[in-house]
């Protein structure tokens, strides 16, 4: 019995070093995944399809994916040919499980949020029609607050109409301060490449500060965007002066 409990540890020892020779090479990154970086490029020549292939390839074989994972979900939620929202969702997930704290955990939430909304709608019969209706005006009316937020920004803060009615209930709005003149203003680049959750909104706010730019940039790139909603990641847009 105690030879066989000899010859048994052996042969563990023996597997234990085998394996060790096999799998004790170095990781390989996400960044130094050659179909990660043929992903990325595909991306910048607008190539989205072959992108999301090789994206689906790094996550298959690499487990702290998270970059790739975000780019999977994003394309599935955005090819009409490979579009799968269930999927996308998975690939979020992902992303967030190894990134929590990441500056880009926000938008991939609200890309999730946009997922579900997409099964939703394919339901049959649309059973949760009033709850979708619901959710966009609540998005139009969050979006609406954004504009008024930035116009008053753009004026100065005005005085509460309420304090102004105890004062004098005759008196009228007090006036709006005059914008300051030859105020300087920063640069603004000629060009802006396209990332994962920017919208014609962010980047007015992004670039210039606010967003009373969203239409003069999609003027400036028409030839580009069929709309003011189909920007594609790695798209370089035009950007126009500051008025």
């Amino acid at each position: 019995m105690k030879n066989l409990h000899s010859l048994l540890f052996s042969l563990c020892l023996l597997l234990f070093s085998l394996s060790s020779c096999e799998y004790g090479g170095p990781l390989i990154e996400e960044g130094d995944d050659p179909s990660f970086e043929r992903g990325r490029s595909y991306l910048k020549v607008g190539r989205d399809k072959e992108a999301l292939d090789e994206f689906l390839s790094v996550t298959r074989r690499i487990t702290q994916a998270p970059k790739s994972h975000l780019e999977a979900g994003r394309l599935l939620l955005t090819l009409n040919e490979r579009k799968d929202a269930i999927a996308a969702i998975y690939h979020f997930r992902r992303f967030l499980l190894l990134q929590p704290n990441s500056r880009e955990s926000d938008k991939v939430r609200q890309l999730i949020v946009s997922a579900e909304r997409e099964i939703i709608r394919k339901l049959p019969g649309e059973p949760y029609g009033n709850y979708l209706q619901s959710l966009e005006l609540k998005d139009q009316n969050d979006q609406l607050k954004r504009q008024v937020a930035d116009l008053e920004a753009r004026l100065g803060t005005l005085p509460p109409v309420a304090v102004r009615a105890q004062a004098d209930e005759r008196s009228l709005p007090a006036p709006i301060p005059p914008m300051p003149k030859n105020k300087s203003r920063p640069e603004i680049p000629s060009s802006y490449t396209v990332e994962p959750g920017d919208s014609l909104y962010g980047i007015s706010r992004k670039i210039y500060g606010d967003s009373s730019y969203i239409d003069s940039i999609f003027q400036a790139n028409r030839t580009l965007l069929k709309s003011k909603n189909s920007l594609q990641v790695g798209q370089t847009l035009r950007l126009p002066p500051v008025r």
